[in-house]
């Protein structure tokens, strides 16, 4: 009898240390998200500023390709 009581709160105590290294991952899961998705410093926020920062320097390149085209163009057809 005395083995099936001490069995008992082997498991029990197996049990409080499962929830608190349980509740351990979800803190850690919930710091995770946050820094992923959150909208000022998350990982997902630093991805659209560099998408938005390439777009904006192919088009002045775009822009500087056509400069540097047009003034070879005006050189030799240029009166």
């Amino acid at each position: 009898m005395a083995s099936t009581a001490q069995e008992i709160a082997l498991m029990k105590q197996k049990m409080e240390s499962m929830e608190d290294k349980l509740g351990g991952v979800d803190a850690k899961l919930d710091n995770l998200t946050k820094k992923l998705l959150d909208p000022d410093v998350g990982v997902v926020s630093r991805v659209n500023q560099n998408t938005q920062a390439r777009k904006l320097i192919s088009r002045a390149m775009w822009s500087l390709y056509i400069i540097v085209i047009t003034a070879i163009v005006g050189m030799f057809f240029g009166k």
